[in-house]
């Protein structure tokens, strides 16, 4: 394959290293709720070892059978472990408001029935992968730890995408041209499908307020959308 152009590193990619690194540069500090309400679990706020651990903990009962989440993402580790959770359980997940960053790349994939609350209420902004292939086309210029750390969570996306059964590459091929979207993206239901995300229940309520000013809605090429998916290395 050819080798591609990226947009330059923005600042919602920034929280995701952030994020990677271990600070709450993904949404605010406040602590996340977490609660079972019948065969429910409720989580609003950020995704952290705390909040994680809360929900794998109410995931003991074996009455529950779905996840509402409203998150602006955090931390990828705890996030995967939420993931994996969900997955293994079959749970169905539904965003109301906002689902972003790794909720967007791990919770929602992880879903066995998926339903949103508007049409940019789930919106992506790139991965573990996304951040290697631009340090490997010299985009940018990450610490060794860092990008040893993110090498290692790129292995465990994948690994965790392909139990899925999704393409990965949902979470970063707007990021790259010729889309080259900013911040966040969002997608259709259809368009989500053939990623491998599943049959997309969408509602047609507004986004909150403010919310979804920096989500550009796409419609992907699929004609050229191999001729633009970049090769990446996983291996130091």
């Amino acid at each position: 394959m050819r080798p591609f152009a990226f947009a330059r590193p923005r600042p919602a990619l920034l929280a995701l290293l952030l994020a990677l690194a271990g600070h709450a540069g993904a949404q605010t500090t406040a602590a996340a709720k977490v609660e079972a309400v019948g065969d429910t679990v409720l989580f609003e706020g950020q995704i952290n070892p705390p909040s994680a651990a809360a929900f794998l903990h109410l995931l003991q009962d074996p009455a529950i059978r779905r996840l509402v989440i409203t998150s602006r993402g955090g931390m990828v580790t705890a996030a995967l472990d939420m993931a994996s959770a969900i997955l293994a359980r079959g749970l169905d997940v539904d965003v109301p408001t906002e689902c972003r960053s790794s909720c967007a790349n791990y919770i929602f994939p992880a879903g066995r029935r998926k339903s949103m609350g508007h049409p940019l209420a789930v919106a992506w902004h790139g991965n573990m992968t996304h951040v290697l292939y631009l340090q490997q086309t010299g985009q940018a210029s990450w610490s060794p730890e860092m990008l040893e750390g993110a090498r290692q969570l790129a292995v465990r996306e994948q690994q965790f995408y392909r139990q899925a059964g999704v393409d990965g590459f949902v979470c970063w091929f707007g990021k790259i041209a010729p889309y080259d979207v900013d911040e966040f993206y969002a997608l259709s239901a259809d368009d989500m499908r053939r990623f491998g995300l599943g049959e997309v229940g969408i509602r047609d309520g507004p986004p909150p307020e403010a919310g979804g000013r920096d989500v550009r809605l796409l419609e992907v090429d699929w004609a050229q959308l191999d001729a633009i998916r970049p090769t990446v290395r996983l291996e130091p």
